[in-house]
């Protein structure tokens, strides 16, 4: 049978790919359908077929599985945010735990039992929403949402199950201040208009960043009176972005409202800026440093942490593991800040701050013999290079903290020339999406 699109196929999902779609076989010809379960008939709607595989969206659950639940969020299945809300917790910890299994099989060749997923809450963990502007064509209101999935068509929310009451208020300030003020929408197609995007982040105080098309906030008062209607404690900051591009946020951010206060971090406070990475799931976070933190306990060399952030891992580090000597490497500037201000205001003399490039650094090396290297990239991982860097300056241990499994496997394949995997563990620092962060911990082979 030769698949096209339009065809309304029916059968059993027989499998889960990385994504959490359900998998159909049709003539052995594998089909991924989002919002399918293992073990349901479903009928689907082909929607594109490549060479080895085809996709399709959902039409009807026949029989459904025992593992469905009803969503949360009515949202649910329109806006791109959570893609696992229709099966049970302990599935979604199941469908990770064979993602990571299965992408360490395909891409790394490595055969290994791989433990659930350790978790915590699985609602309202997230501490920062960011979410783009859209205006109504009929009706002319403007929204704030989510981009449906692998689109820039926006479904509307008035609030999120993954965040606190918190992104509920701030939605409802931000829309109101947008429509009684009749600021225009960014239109990417025009490049006109005004309002971009927000991002918002809830630690111990509150801040929110209006991205906007312009050199100055509109209203800026209004947004002020109606955020601290609701917020007791808060900064307003604005990012000027005029580039044609995806990236949020502009080249810098400007706090026009509130004083930055420090934030509770793990065992420590810091002042933390718009732009700088700090993991959105605090409670997981924390397990995974004391999960690092405790595989060095014993390892008395020296650390090399690239990727570093804000530095939030290299305080606990540093804290943990006075004897050792750290070196930060970090290429975000604003983040660079924030961790320098950090380490001083801690008194932590053990650490070293690079500004730099990943590799630009590596290749500053000598050989490492007896050193760490800790490893926290973003999705798309470490660059090659900087991996076989790594290799040739024989760190004795290397730790690598990834959100990608795909990206992971990828990588440790690598590193297996040199290294050998003593320890893997993911954790599910993304509830209800298919997200899945992973700790792996690595040993030169003798």
């Amino acid at each position: 049978m030769r698949l096209i699109e339009g065809d309304i196929i029916e059968g059993r999902i027989c499998d889960f790919a990385s994504g959490g779609e359900g998998v159909m076989k049709v003539d052995g010809f594998a089909v991924f359908i989002p919002f399918a379960i293992v073990g349901e008939l479903v009928r689907a709607k082909v929607s594109h077929v490549k060479k080895d595989c085809a996709f399709a969206t959902l039409v009807e659950v026949v029989e459904p599985s025992n593992n469905r639940v009803k969503p949360r969020c009515p949202y649910f299945g329109k806006c791109g945010g959570c893609d696992l809300q229709h099966m049970s917790y302990d599935v979604q910890l199941e469908v990770k735990r064979k993602c990571v299994e299965s992408a360490l099989r395909k891409t790394a060749n490595a055969i290994c039992v791989v433990p659930t997923p350790i978790s915590c809450n699985q609602w309202e963990y997230r501490n920062k929403i960011t979410l783009p502007f859209t205006r109504n064509s009929v009706s002319g209101r403007v929204s704030l949402g989510f981009y449906e999935r692998r689109t820039h068509k926006v479904t509307p929310i008035k609030w999120c199950p993954l965040h606190g009451e918190w992104a509920t208020k701030m939605i409802e300030a931000v829309t109101m201040w947008a429509n009684d003020c009749g600021i225009s929408v960014y239109d990417e197609h025009t490049g006109k208009g005004i309002l971009r995007h927000v991002v918002a982040r809830m630690l111990d105080s509150f801040s929110l960043t209006v991205v906007i098309n312009a050199d100055d906030l509109p209203y800026a008062d209004k947004l002020i009176r109606l955020l601290g209607e609701r917020f007791n404690d808060f900064c307003l900051y604005i990012s000027e972005n005029r580039k044609d591009t995806n990236v949020i946020f502009g080249d810098s951010v400007k706090l026009i409202y509130g004083e930055e206060k420090e934030q509770i971090l793990g065992g420590f406070a810091a002042k933390i800026s718009p732009r700088s990475f700090l993991q959105v799931n605090a409670e997981v976070r924390d397990k995974i440093y004391d999960a690092v933190a405790q595989s060095l306990k014993n390892f008395g060399g020296d650390i090399v942490e690239l990727y570093s952030g804000v530095g939030v891992l290299t305080a606990e580090l540093a804290k943990r593991l006075p004897n050792s000597h750290i070196t930060s490497v970090e290429i975000e500037r604003s983040a660079v800040n924030d961790a320098k201000a950090l380490f001083a205001r801690l008194g932590l003399e053990n650490i070293k701050v690079v500004a730099d490039d990943a590799l630009n650094y590596m290749k500053s090396l000598q050989i490492c013999c007896g050193e760490a290297l800790v490893l926290d990239p973003p999705r798309r991982g470490c660059d090659r290079e900087v991996l076989e860097q790594a290799i040739a300056n024989k760190f004795e241990l290397i730790i690598y903290i990834s959100c990608n499994p795909q990206t992971l496997a990828r990588d440790l394949a690598t590193l297996f020339k040199e290294y050998e995997l003593e320890k893997l563990q993911p954790y599910d620092m993304f509830p209800n999406t298919s997200g899945v962060e992973t700790l792996a911990v690595l040993k030169r082979r003798l």
